[in-house]
């Protein structure tokens, strides 16, 4: 089959941009540790996100709108049965919250039920990131008091990341004030962003490192406790009432009352462990969504998994570490002279050779034994007159 210069050179116009990128990714990872870039996790995974209440999900419910006590009260229904539109801007549904940039962004929010107040939002990632920040812009009051609280092992346990409250001493009297002192003890109590004004647009940010410390190694236990994330849940406990009692329970004041979010951003990238500069897209992730974070690492320095963390297959010579800076822990090849198609590391051997070697070939074939298939097996003999890497090196 004839092929046209037209189509020839169409083909290498678009082979050889991802050939070069293929390159420069192993290039960036080129003897030292490589991360990849951070962005919105939300992004994409807009199905991955539930709130505890929402209002109108079963029927319309009336609100109101107030700002400061010289404000006029409006009151407007909503109604979340189906999902935001032109055709239905009522709805306030959570996956409302992802930042799109559009000029509906302020069209569009997510809303709690009236008077609630506690309530929750969680998101629920599909592999393990990198989380670095987090930043919530509220179309009503900021919450009088609430806390954020992250899981890495995909929920089976949490840990308290930052509490924020109007009063702390009040609303989390057992939780130490601000700054950080270290890592170890990084559970603090904010008043930054709990006031009751503004009433519209106000933020709570919170950053996981504390800008004021430096950080020396970003794999150490101490970092990699806060970085590491599956999971996320925001936990609203107090509104602001603006001195109404939510105890009388009337509709009036109720009305009034409640939680409302026009977007948040979960920043973070996929976590490599210094393997890997890129990710792309894991099975059932929208290869399309240019502004996703892809939860598959491109892995580097012969290592694989979704997240770099472990040894590629054949690679299990010394044990697997994260990549730090010049410190690249590169995975190195076991050597099984030709003799074996797998192979483990052992930590016995490992130490016993002076933290040199610890790989172990599996299963040695063509008659041959030993850690490195390096011996032939009992009643078989070196050919010495043959590589030793030779399939016919042992004979009877």
């Amino acid at each position: 089959m004839r092929v046209s210069h037209g189509f020839a050179a169409s083909l290498l116009c678009f082979i050889l941009p991802v050939l070069v990128h293929s390159q420069d990714t192993q290039q960036v990872c080129l003897g030292r540790g490589c991360y990849p870039a951070t962005g919105n996790l939300l992004v994409g995974r807009e199905n991955f996100l539930q709130a505890s209440s929402t209002c109108g999900l079963y029927y319309p419910q009336r609100y109101c709108v107030v700002g400061d006590v010289s404000d006029i009260e409006k009151c407007f229904a909503c109604d979340s049965r189906q999902p935001w539109s032109e055709a239905n801007p009522d709805s306030h549904n959570i996956t409302n919250i992802v930042t799109t940039f559009s000029k509906d962004r302020l069209r569009r929010w997510w809303q709690a039920e009236n008077g609630q107040e506690e309530v929750s939002i969680q998101l629920d990632l599909n592999a393990e990131f990198h989380f670095t920040h987090l930043i919530i812009t509220f179309k009503t009051f900021r919450p009088k008091s609430m806390f954020i609280e992250r899981s890495f092992d995909f929920g089976k346990t949490w840990r308290k990341y930052r509490y924020f409250a109007e009063d702390c001493k009040k609303s989390f009297p057992e939780i130490p004030m601000g700054p950080v002192q270290s890592l170890e003890n990084a559970t603090i109590c904010e008043e930054k962003y709990s006031n009751v004004l503004p009433a519209s647009g106000g933020e709570v940010v919170f950053k996981v490192l504390p800008p004021h410390m430096k950080i020396d190694n970003p794999y150490s236990p101490e970092v990699q406790n806060l970085l590491k994330l599956t999971n996320l849940r925001v936990i609203f406990k107090e509104l602001h009432t603006l001195g109404d009692d939510l105890l009388a329970q009337t509709r009036e004041i109720n009305e009034k009352y409640y939680y409302a979010i026009y977007d948040m951003v979960v920043r973070g990238s996929c976590s490599c462990y210094g393997h890997a500069s890129e990710c792309v897209p894991a099975e059932g992730e929208d290869s399309d969504l240019t502004d996703m974070v892809y939860s598959q690492c491109k892995c580097t320095h012969n290592t694989k998994g979704k997240n770099c963390e472990m040894c590629a297959d054949f690679y299990n010579d010394r044990p697997w570490v994260p990549a730090i800076g010049k410190e690249i822990g590169e995975c190195k090849k076991c050597e099984c002279h030709d003799h074996a198609t797998s192979c483990h590391f052992d930590p016995a051997v490992y130490h016993a050779n002076g933290n040199v070697s610890g790989g172990v070939c599996d299963n040695c074939m063509h008659n041959t034994d030993g850690l490195n298939c390096e011996i032939c097996k009992t009643h078989f003999y070196q050919d010495p007159s043959r590589d030793l890497r030779d399939p016919y090196v042992c004979h009877m």
